[in-house]
């Protein structure tokens, strides 16, 4: 028998869309046991305390099958996700018309 548990999700930062359109961060800490993960979310002023959070949590979508959950190996990738999904988007006009000479 293999009993070996496999932890690929210890360190990896993480983003979690909320309902309302907001999104939570923060970081696996550590495996707590086989499918569940202790997790803390970034607070705005004080540390916060760890939560448990199973790995079938992580695995939810909306009703339009988009992740909840969204996870990257460096709090930078997190960061750049961040800055694209805040940034306000642009209109873009395409010309359907050819032009001429």
């Amino acid at each position: 028998m293999y009993d070996k548990i496999i932890d690929t999700l210890t360190g990896m930062y993480f983003t979690l869309d909320d309902a309302d359109g907001s999104y939570g961060t923060g970081q696996v800490v550590r495996l707590a046991t086989e499918g569940i993960y202790f997790v803390r979310f970034d607070g705005n002023e004080v540390t916060l305390p760890l939560e448990l959070v199973s790995v079938g949590e992580m695995l939810e979508t909306t009703e339009e099958e988009y992740r909840l959950w969204r996870f990257f190996d460096t709090i930078e990738e997190r960061d750049k996700w961040i800055e694209w999904l805040d940034a306000p988007s642009t209109p873009r006009v395409i010309s359907l018309v050819k032009p001429t000479k």
